[in-house]
């Protein structure tokens, strides 16, 4: 069953978007390893809150996505935009309601 993941990064006030230039010179990269089914970046609107929504097939698919060269890269690129360390959520899919309107696809 695929992992759901949700990291929330909070840059320095005015940095939201050098931090997502950050991930668009790594996603490219991420997109390519294994078992990476998701990777989608978003900046809160007037605001600079960067949230990372993350489909992984294994648990050692994201283990390896996070020891390798790709977030290696992400956190040299955001050692000086963020206020505080990242957090990470690892989440289980809830279905609600109507199927197709109450879940992210798996």
């Amino acid at each position: 069953m695929a992992l759901t993941v949700v990291a929330v990064l909070s840059a320095k006030p005015g940095r939201g978007a050098a931090v997502i230039e950050s991930f668009r010179e790594v996603s490219p990269l991420v997109h390519e390893e294994s078992g990476c089914e998701l990777y989608a970046a978003h900046l809160e609107q007037d605001g600079d809150t960067v949230v990372m929504v993350e489909r992984w097939t294994t648990r050692a698919d994201l283990d390896a996505h996070a020891a390798g060269a790709p977030l290696q890269r992400l956190n040299e690129l955001n050692a000086d935009l963020l206020t505080k360390p990242y957090d990470v959520w690892f989440l289980d899919n809830v279905p609600l309601g109507d199927p197709a309107k109450g879940s992210i696809p798996l």
